[in-house]
């Protein structure tokens, strides 16, 4: 493993420098993503800070379950629950264990749903129709439009690209 260590005053100070720059800036607008870098996303998820406590919470409450909470490479918070846990075969209805795993996310997205939206990508079984795709993804947004998340930040509904019920949360771009 390739360690940096600087070996002068001035390279301390510089890398200083750098990190409380970094840390500075958190919020800060930057030129293409409507946020500045954030020092965890320097080092970390990548995720804004209001992203990363959220991530940080959904893994805390979800631990122990089959539900995975990470960061995309394009630095949006990704729910996914697998589809077993999700839906019954050829069902649209929540499952209680995905009820859940949703009312703990509703609980994160409310105090940031005016600075961030919300995809929702279901999937499909074996014998899933498209209709069935969509219908299941509208469920899942009426339960959480049940449990208080606007429906103005829902952006989107669609097909799951994994194997599960995937929830994506991006930052909402500047002026939307």
């Amino acid at each position: 493993m390739t360690r940096f260590f600087p070996s002068s005053a001035a390279g301390l100070l510089c890398l200083a420098l750098v990190l409380t720059g970094c840390a500075s800036r958190s919020g800060a607008p930057g030129p293409s993503t409507g946020t500045g870098p954030s020092f965890g996303g320097l080092f970390g998820s990548g995720l804004s800070p209001a992203l990363e406590a959220q991530r940080v919470r959904l893994r805390e409450a979800l631990k122990g379950t089959p539900v995975v909470v990470d960061s995309t490479g394009d630095h949006r918070l990704r729910v996914e629950v697998p589809t077993k846990h999700a839906f019954d075969p050829q069902r649209t209805a929540v499952k209680p264990a995905l009820a859940a795993v949703l009312d703990q996310f509703a609980t994160g997205f409310k105090p940031h749903a005016a600075t961030t939206e919300l995809l929702v990508g279901a999937p499909a079984d074996d014998k899933a129709s498209g209709r069935i795709v969509q219908d299941r993804a509208a469920s899942v947004r009426d339960y959480l439009v049940g449990r208080g998340v606007p429906i103005s930040r829902i952006v989107g509904l669609g097909r799951a690209e994994g194997a599960g019920l995937e929830l994506l949360v991006s930052d909402r771009p500047a002026g939307k």
